[in-house]
Parts: structure tokens; sequence; C-alpha cells
């Protein structure tokens, strides 16, 4: 099983709500992202869960997805790599990537997948331009290591880069939502583009 973990769980209130909720494209940001996600071809969608667990779910109704809870969500990143990989620990590998992103598209999680299923690389690593970030695929062997992360996998990612395969994807596509101008950019983007 080649899963997929979403993590949705510390998302930023900075924004007077919790930034996943938000709409951008007629629906919460985090549904968007989940959406494609789950339309790339992955044997499984797992979504990280923290703050506000009930209207996160609410959000995703409908999706098919497996959630899963992190409660100790506000102690950093580090938790929900625990928690998604214990979700996943039987998968033989798990892309990882962020709610935050909803830019990436379906197609680019599928060049992911499609990457590993036909390299079999122990890794799948993604750069935009010269910027290295999620998605990131990882075999079963190193799902212990991503347990004890404390923050993002760089550090585990130039560790194991000689048996990393990167992916060069469009740098359009990574734009993480952080702050209320990164929201309004990300608005006037998709109004633009339609």
């Amino acid at each position: 099983m080649i899963s997929a973990v979403v993590l949705a769980a510390g998302a930023s209130v900075r924004m007077g709500a919790p930034k996943l909720l938000l709409p951008l494209g007629g629906e919460a940001m985090v549904r968007r992202t989940v959406r494609q996600v789950c339309d790339a071809g992955f044997d499984e969608t797992v979504v990280v869960l923290g703050r506000e667990p009930e209207r996160t779910l609410a959000a995703l109704d409908g999706l098919p997805v497996r959630t899963v809870l992190n409660p100790d969500y506000a102690s950093g990143m580090g938790t929900s790599f625990r928690v998604g990989m214990e979700a996943v620990h039987a998968s033989e590998a798990a892309m990882i990537t962020l709610a935050d992103q909803p830019f990436v598209t379906t197609e680019a999680y599928r060049r992911v997948l499609d990457v590993y299923r036909q390299l079999r690389p122990a890794i799948v690593s993604v750069q935009y331009g010269d910027v290295t970030a999620p998605p990131h695929l990882f075999t079963r062997e190193f799902f212990p290591e991503l347990a004890q992360l404390e923050h993002g996998a760089r550090d585990l990612l130039r560790r194991h880069h000689a048996r990393a395969h990167v992916l060069h994807l469009s740098p359009d596509l990574l734009m993480d939502i952080d702050t209320p101008d990164d929201y309004e950019a990300a608005k006037a983007r998709l109004a633009s583009d339609r």
C-alpha cells in the first residue's frame, strides 16, 4: 500500500480563524488540498487533525479519507509526523504533504506517486526551483526517523540525499499560506486564473 499523509493539525489562527478553514476557490483550504491528494491515485489518504477537529472533519465531508487525531498538535509539527507515521506503519511508502499548500495540484501529487512506482527510489524529494518543500515520499524504512522529527524533514532529506530521486516542479505551485497577506494573494491568484 502506498499512502498519502496530509498534515492538517497545527494550523495557525493568526488570521482570525483557523487558516485551513478559510474559503479558497469556493471551498475550505483544507478541503482543496485534501481533494487534490485524493484524486492523485494513492491507495489511501490519511489526514492528521489537531486544531478544530470537528470543523475540519465537516470541511472534509464526503472525501475518501481516513482521519487521525493529534491531541498534542500545539507542541509542534513533529507530533503530527509521529501520529501520521503510526497511522500508516504497515504501508510500503508514504507521501507527506502540508494542508496549507493549496496550489500543489493533483497532477503534481500524481507525479510523485508515478516516480515512486516507476523507479522505486527510497525517497522522492520535491524541488520548486531552488526550494525543497513538500510533498516528499519515503519508503517504510524511514518511518521511524520521520516519527522522531521535531519540525520538517529537511535534515532527513539532507542526510539521505544520495538515496533520493529529486522531482522538479514549477515554482508557481509553491505557495504557503501563513499570513493574511498570503491569503489575500492566494485569493487574487485564483480570481486571475479564472
